[in-house]
């Protein structure tokens, strides 16, 4: 006899039986829907990202206004619907845009790793490596030695770890030739998923710091149903201030990138002219964004907004 979910040498079935799930669901579908997944999806998230920082910049016209403001976002819809209805079918929507377009990207991440002839483990290898050369490479304080102390030698020892295996070496990607560099958007367009994840951090950090006022998220003097004060008293801590003014020039690369990609992949770049109006507003939309919703922090710091 053997239990369920177990084969009589006593494996576990549970991880096959999942690998299964997702191959039969998103590793069925074909990479230009894949695609255009992504794009619809980013389409909805940009477009609530737009919305959302004209929303916020009410913030500047006082208390009054912009709680007034959070107050309409609530209470949409009634007395038709009950209060907070609509919010949280809008909740329910962004959820969704963001699940399909992370798990579109994943599966197409996979499928790159797959032609490219490497795997999730090396390229964790490479990243590990990499953090390790450059904080080797951070300069280091300089200690003071008296003339009459010979300096001490030493030897750095190869970081060999369990982490770093001597294989890895042989199946390291080519480095770039020496003096060649990267422009802006080649370096956008390879930190798509970098920037992907650090988008993920700030949602987390923004929804438990001004949407459920968890500690230490969100600061001591947070209030259900003082919007402004709740903002205000946030990025008055400057630590707070600097991650969002990041988390915003992370946001303005990947809209940028993502609205020019999703204009590729839907065919809306026929000619080379619709190319340079579709980069040129690409970047509109990004700058307007990321330096709409960095003013706020920063209008909060220099006491403009407080």
């Amino acid at each position: 006899m053997t239990t369920p979910g177990r084969s009589s040498n006593g494996a576990d079935h549970a991880a096959p039986a999942a690998a299964n799930a997702w191959r039969r669901s998103l590793g069925a579908a074909s990479s230009p829907d894949l695609k255009l997944a992504m794009a619809a999806s980013g389409t909805v998230l940009s477009v609530f990202t737009v919305g959302h920082m004209a929303g916020n910049m009410q913030v500047y016209a006082g208390r009054e206004r912009y709680n007034r403001y959070a107050l309409l976002l609530r209470g949409a819809g009634a007395p038709v619907l009950p209060p907070n209805t609509l919010l949280w079918v809008a909740r329910a929507g962004l959820l969704a845009s963001t699940a399909v377009h992370v798990a579109a990207g994943t599966e197409l991440t996979l499928r790159s790793l797959r032609a490219e002839g490497r795997t999730v483990g090396d390229v964790a290898r490479q990243t590990t490596r990499r953090l390790v050369t450059l904080a080797r490479n951070l300069p280091r304080p300089r200690v003071f030695v008296p003339r009459t102390e010979a300096p001490l030698a030493y030897r750095r020892a190869a970081f060999d770890g369990a982490l770093l295996p001597d294989s890895f070496d042989a199946r390291a990607p080519r480095t770039r030739p020496r003096g060649r560099r990267r422009s802006v958007p080649q370096i956008v367009a390879r930190s798509m998923r970098s920037t992907g994840a650090v988008l993920g951090l700030f949602v987390t950090y923004h929804v438990l710091d001004l949407t459920t006022g968890t500690r230490p998220a969100a600061s001591r003097s947070f209030e259900h149903g003082d919007a402004y004060g709740n903002l205000v008293g946030s990025l008055s801590r400057p630590v707070t201030a600097a991650f969002y003014a990041a988390s915003m020039a992370a946001l303005a690369g990947h809209m940028v990138h993502g609205l020019h990609t999703a204009a590729l992949d839907t065919g809306l770049t026929g000619t080379a002219q619709r190319v340079r109006q579709v980069d040129v507003a690409a970047k509109a939309v990004g700058a307007v964004v990321a330096l709409g919703n960095l003013s706020i922090p920063l209008a909060v710091q220099i006491k403009v907004v407080r």
